[in-house]
C-alpha cells in the first residue's frame, strides 16, 4: 500500500510475517509481527518500555504515532491505562488503524496535530509518562532536542512522572541537549541500543527504589505480557 500526502510518501509492505511502515527509500519507521501484534519488534521500542519498570502508570501521552506499536504495547501490558497519541499526518493515523491493528477504546485518544505545537499549548491533565518519538524520513525532528520542548514536556508531567525520548547515539555527545536536559530534570537515565538509538529517561523524582527491584519487575512484566526486557537492563545507566 502506498499513499502521498503533503509531507511525502508513506508505504506499507510485508516481508514474510512482518508488516513494515516506511516514510521513504531505506526508511523503516515501524515493524510489526502479524502473529504477535502487541509485542514490540524494534529494539528501541523495547528500550522505551523500560520505563514501565520504574513506574506503574495510569496515563501516557505519546508524541509521534508511527504504526502505533508503542500504543499497542502499552495497551497490552498496562491494563486500564489512558493513552493519548498525537500524530501530524492523518494518513499515518489511517494506516495504523487499517494495517497495524491499532487498539481502540474509550481510554485511547488519537489527535491529529503537530506534536511540538500540541505540547506547547496543551492544557489538559498531567500524565505519568510522556513519550517523544517525533521522526520523519530524514530523521529526528530537531525541536525534540530543544530546551523549550523539554520544558513544555516537564510541565505536562506529574510530580513523579517520566519523559522518554527516542534519540540517536550522537545526541549523547550533544552539549546543548545535555545542558537542556539538566536544566529541566534532576534525574536522568539512558539506554544505548544496537540499532543506533539512544533512549533517555528524565524525571524530577527519585526512582532509585524501583531500580533496586528492576530485575524482579522485568520478570513480572515478561510473565504478564510476554514483553521481555531482561537483556536491556544492563544497558540502562545513569547520566
Amino acid at each position: 500500500y502506498q499513499v502521498e500526502d503533503a509531507w511525502g510518501s508513506i508505504e506499507v509492505f510485508e516481508e514474510d510475517h512482518l508488516r513494515i511502515l516506511s516514510f521513504g527509500p531505506g526508511d523503516e519507521q515501524s515493524r510489526q509481527d502479524k502473529r504477535t501484534p502487541h509485542l514490540p519488534e524494534h529494539e528501541y521500542i523495547q528500550a522505551m518500555l523500560l520505563v514501565l519498570l520504574l513506574k506503574q502508570p495510569k496515563s501516557a501521552l505519546i508524541l509521534g504515532l508511527g504504526a502505533g506499536c508503542l500504543v499497542g504495547a502499552l495497551h497490552h501490558s498496562v491494563p486500564g491505562i489512558k493513552i493519548t497519541a498525537v500524530e501530524l499526518r492523518a494518513a499515518v493515523i489511517d494506516i495504523a488503524k487499517r494495517f497495524f491493528r491499532l487498539p481502540t477504546g474509550k481510554k485511547i485518544s488519537l489527535i491529529q496535530d503537530d506534536a511540538i505545537n500540541y505540547i506547547q499549548q496543551r492544557q489538559d491533565k498531567k500524565v505519568d509518562l510522556l513519550f517523544a518519538d517525533i521522526y520523519h524520513a530524514q530523521g529526528i525532528v530537531k525541536n525534540q532536542l530543544s530546551n523549550d520542548f523539554l520544558q513544555n514536556c516537564q510541565s505536562q508531567l506529574k510530580a513523579d512522572g517520566l519523559l522518554v525520548l527516542n534519540c540517536w547515539h550522537e545526541h549523547s555527545e550533544d552539549h546543548d541537549f545535555s545542558t537542556a536536559l539538566r536544566q529541566n530534570f534532576s534525574h536522568l537515565f539512558a539506554c544505548h541500543v544496537s540499532s543506533g538509538n539512544w533512549i533517555v529517561f528524565a524525571s524530577n523524582a527519585d526512582h532509585n527504589a524501583a531500580l533496586l527491584k528492576i530485575k524482579m519487575s522485568a520478570q513480572q512484566l515478561k510473565q504478564a505480557s510476554g514483553i521481555d526486557l531482561n537483556r536491556l537492563l544492563n544497558q540502562l545507566k545513569k547520566i
